[in-house]
Order: structure tokens, then C-alpha cells, then sequence
């Protein structure tokens, strides 16, 4: 099938958004701005921010279904020419002066269509200005941009099948946040005894007994190169130790080649001092690597069960306790000492309870990571679909 191409100044009329001052008043209105491009429709007019105006907007500031917003400015660059679809509204909506709104002018073209086709329309406006430097995105630039013009009852069976898969994907995302929150809250109860298990025989375990994490964990501090057997990796709080991606590969700074990085071991416990209250702790489940040295790394010691050490650290009481040793260092960042780590005292049950609590947990992630399998078998989808929906 020929495909040929058509600028988006012919299908769609543009308009920035409106400007106002914070001390303005007088009327109250529902505004989009650029924090509600989370999403890839506007359909929830409660989310909106409500700003004061000095008078009533002109209705040609007024948003429409299928009105396609576009990011004009803002501080994070990535963000500039990111796209939202305009649902059906219950309320007046307008947007602010950060946004450009398209309006559909042309019967050539499906607004939902154009919304997937939003990496195309990024990737000329990175060409244009430059790269990724971009500051702002203009009327002009958006005019130029060209987009594949295919039949109009194709763009809409496109449209439709990924927005299709794109609701399966928000329904499946919303599963695993509910899951996720379930399993912090049986924890905590467990955490709180609150819930207890019984052993083999049904009987009720001891007590929990106060130890310091000296008793539990083993500070590691070994440095090496990167190696095959021991790859160079990212530690992150949403993955742990994970394959480094563009966001975290810093590697064409390093000019000496022997740059040694602290070496993890399976079921260590790692934190990173600087974003440890953002969640930035936990155990390696990927195996032997090296990591930066701004991480301090922890050997599980015998007494106690790595599944078990990782969720008792993850605790809000614990993170507090640990997070009162956190001190400034330079360049802004900050330094929780290995020695003070050890220092901290909690409450151990017996290493038989450890284990059921530990495998308790385990399941539950196991739950957790099946559904994020689906979400991920979701968008591999998408994605091969968009790439062959001009072919």
C-alpha cells in the first residue's frame, strides 16, 4: 500500500493556551496543565486544577471531544510535544498557556489516530530544533510536522484496537497496584504481630526478641572491575539490580578503563544513603555483579532469612530508624555509615518464623510478578502493532 504524507497544519487548527497572572480573580475555572498529561485521555474533570481568572475565557479557549493537546513548554524536555486526547467533558475545560491545542479541520484524519502516532510527531520536532535541546514547541513547528495519511476507516480500526489494548493495559497496572498495596498492608500487620504464624506443629512461635542488624548483616566492600561473570549494573527502587538502561548509563564519562565498582552477591542487601527514604533498599535477586560504590552492600548473615531481612528493612519504623543516622555530605549528597547501619535495633522472631514470613512474601511478589508479565506481554503488542501500522 503507497502511503503518502500530509502536515499536521492541514488537518488540525492550533492554539495556545491561556495566560494569567496568580494574583488574578474573579472567575473560577477548570484548567489543563501539564501535569495532567500523565495520561493519554482527559476524561476525569475532578483531577483538573481549578485556577482564578480576572474574566471569563473566550470560548475559542474552551476545549472540545477529540481536541488533541500538545506540551509547548516545560522543564523537563522530554515532556515537550507529549500528547493528550480530549474526551467527552462534563464541565467547561480550558488549558493553560504551557499547552497548544490542536482542533481537527480536516474529515481526512481521526483525532484518536493521531494520538498513537505522538513518537512520529516527537521525533520531527527533536529534528527541527535541533536534537533534544528543545525549550519550546511552536504553532510553526507543529504545522510542518508530516504524519502517514492512510484511509480514514483504517486509522480508526487502528486507533481502536490500541486503545483497546491500551484500557486492558490501565486495568492490569491498576491490578498490580492493588496487589501491591494489599501485600504492604498484611505486612505491616505481620510487621506489628498483628497477624502471626504458627509452626509446623500449630503451636504459637516465641516473642520477638530485639537485635541489632550487626547480628543480621555483614558489611561487603569488595571492588573489581567489570567482568562477564560480573557485569556492571544499575540498583534502582522500582527493579534492584537490573541491567542498566539510558537513563542510568554513565559509562561514557568513565575514561579510565579500570574503574573499579563494589561487587553484590545473590541476596545481598543494598542501599543507596541518598534516596533511601524513596525506596532506594533492598536485596539483590539478580546474582553477582558490580554496582557504583555510593551503595553500601550488605552480606545476609546465617541468622536470618534474606526474603525475611528484606521486608523487615522496607518497614516504615525500620526506614525511620535507619534514616536518623543520614548525614549531609558534599555536593549535596548524603552518608548512612555502614557502622551506624549495623547499630540499628529491631525486633527478630525465631529463623523458623523468618521463613514463613519470608516465603508468605514470596508468593505474594510471585503473584505480583505474573501480572506484571501481562502488562508487559500488553505492551510488547502495542508496540509491534504500531510499528507495522504503516506497512
Amino acid at each position: 500500500m503507497t502511503v503518502k504524507s500530509i502536515t499536521l497544519g492541514e488537518l488540525l487548527e492550533f492554539k495556545n493556551g491561556l495566560n494569567y497572572l496568580k494574583s488574578d480573580s474573579g472567575v473560577n475555572v477548570y484548567s489543563v496543565g501539564v501535569r495532567n498529561f500523565r495520561e493519554q485521555q482527559l476524561k476525569n474533570v475532578k483531577s483538573l486544577e481549578r485556577i482564578n481568572l480576572s474574566q471569563k475565557p473566550s470560548s475559542d479557549y474552551k476545549l472540545q471531544k477529540n481536541d488533541l493537546l500538545f506540551v509547548r513548554s516545560n522543564g523537563n524536555k522530554n515532556l515537550i510535544g507529549r500528547m493528550i486526547l480530549v474526551d467527552e467533558l462534563d464541565e467547561d475545560v480550558y488549558y493553560s498557556g504551557f499547552i497548544i491545542r490542536g482542533r481537527i479541520k480536516s474529515e481526512q484524519i481521526s483525532a484518536a489516530f493521531l494520538l498513537y502516532c505522538e513518537e512520529l510527531i516527537k521525533k520531527q520536532i527533536r529534528k527541527v530544533s535541533g536534537g533534544t535541546n528543545i525549550n519550546n514547541l511552536s504553532q510553526g513547528i507543529l504545522n510542518d510536522v508530516n504524519i502517514p495519511l492512510i484511509p480514514i476507516k483504517l486509522q480508526e480500526k487502528h486507533a481502536a484496537f490500541l486503545l483497546m489494548l491500551d484500557n486492558k493495559i490501565q486495568k492490569q497496572s491498576e491490578k498490580i497496584k492493588l496487589l501491591e498495596v494489599q501485600k504492604k498492608g498484611l505486612m505491616q500487620k505481620i510487621f506489628k504481630r498483628e497477624i502471626r504464624f504458627k509452626d509446623d506443629e500449630g503451636k504459637d512461635f516465641h516473642e520477638w526478641k530485639e537485635t541489632s542488624f550487626d547480628d543480621l548483616f555483614q558489611s561487603r566492600n569488595i571492588k573489581q572491575i567489570p567482568t562477564v561473570d560480573a557485569p556492571l549494573m544499575a540498583f534502582t527502587s522500582t527493579g534492584g539490580v537490573e541491567e542498566k538502561g539510558a537513563r542510568f548509563d554513565r559509562e561514557f564519562l568513565v575514561k579510565n578503563e579500570n574503574k573499579t565498582y563494589k561487587r553484590t552477591e545473590f541476596n545481598d542487601l543494598i542501599y543507596s544513603s541518598n534516596n533511601l527514604d524513596v525506596g532506594a533498599i533492598g536485596r539483590n535477586k539478580y546474582g553477582t555483579a558490580v554496582i557504583s560504590d555510593v551503595y553500601e552492600i550488605f552480606k545476609v548473615k546465617s541468622t536470618t532469612v534474606a526474603e525475611f531481612a528484606e521486608c523487615l528493612i522496607q518497614q516504615k519504623n525500620v526506614l525511620h530508624e535507619i534514616l536518623k543516622y543520614r548525614q549531609g555530605a558534599l555536593y549535596g549528597q548524603y552518608r548512612i555509615h555502614a557502622i551506624d547501619f549495623l547499630s540499628v535495633i529491631v525486633k527478630l522472631p525465631l529463623i523458623e518464623e523468618q521463613k514463613k514470613i519470608g516465603a508468605f512474601s514470596s508468593k505474594l511478589d510471585e503473584k505480583i510478578q505474573i501480572e506484571k508479565e501481562k502488562v508487559s506481554t500488553l505492551r510488547l503488542q502495542k508496540q509491534a502493532f504500531m510499528q507495522h501500522m504503516f506497512i
